[in-house]
Formats: structure tokens, sequence, C-alpha cells
């Protein structure tokens, strides 16, 4: 994610813009409700994985909440599409999940951070994909910082 994009984040006026930014064009007022409800969930979804901390255990509720939030989306995602009269069904992002956690985070981020920066249309769908690929990564990051370990296997 780049430096404006951070900043813009922050900014309650900066993020307001970024949501307003992503109606549709020419859309009636439940197509603007509904975008503006999904993209400033995006924009607090990415203000989560954009903050940065020096403690483990602040990182741990960092990665608690960040995936706690992709899931209260994801869980709207298939009322929201079918208020727009759009199809429901994720589609899958591509992850490798070789990769550590707070990397598939980073990766995920910048994906999730160029759909609410692109100007065309995308749909819920696909918005899913990457909101659930962003959770599982938090999860994954979380475990992978835990020095809990499974019984009988250490």
């Amino acid at each position: 994610m780049d430096d404006d994009l951070r900043q813009l984040l922050f900014q309650p006026d900066g993020a307001h813009e970024l949501v307003l930014a992503r109606r549709p064009p020419s859309s009636n007022p439940l197509t603007c409700v509904v975008s503006d409800v999904v993209w400033q969930d995006v924009v607090k979804l990415l203000r989560w994985s954009a903050a940065t901390t020096s403690s483990l255990s602040v990182d741990a509720g960092r990665w608690w909440r960040l995936a706690a939030g992709c899931a209260d989306l994801l869980r709207r995602l298939p009322g929201l599409c079918d208020e727009l009269g759009e199809p429901w069904g994720p589609t899958a992002a591509l992850d490798d999940p070789d990769l550590p956690g707070a990397t598939r985070v980073a990766l995920a981020t910048g994906r999730l951070a160029a759909l609410l920066r692109t100007t065309d249309p995308v749909p819920l769908r696909r918005l899913a994909g990457e909101v659930d690929a962003l959770g599982a990564a938090a999860i994954s990051a979380l475990a992978q910082g835990s020095s809990w370990t499974v019984p009988g296997t250490a």
C-alpha cells in the first residue's frame, strides 16, 4: 500500500472521499447506501491491516480484529448482493498457503487497496474473494505468531 493511500485511510475526510468515489455513476439511493456500507467496511479493514505495532500481543489483537472484520463483512455480503440483484458466490483469490501469514496479509491488502482505488466497477462477489483471502491471511498470521502447539505434536 502506498503512503498516499495510507494517509487517506486515516484521515476522516480522505477516507470518506474514497468511499464516495466508489459509488456507481447514475445510481439510485439503494445502490449508494449499499456501496457506502461495503466500502466503508473495506476502509476499516485496510486500516487494521495497515496499522503497525512493535508488540506481539498488540499484533495478535490486530490480526484477530482484522479477521473478525472480514468475517462480519462476508456474513453480510450475500444479503447485500441480493439487494442489488447481483449473483452471489465469492471468487477465489489466489494466495500461496505456504507463504507467511503476514506476507499473505500484505498481498491481500494490496489487492483490496487496488480495488478501492480503481475506477472500474467491482462486483461484490469479487470483493468477497479478496476479503475472504485477507481474513484467512490474518488468521494465518495470528496462528503463526502464537506459541501454542497442538498437544501431542511437539
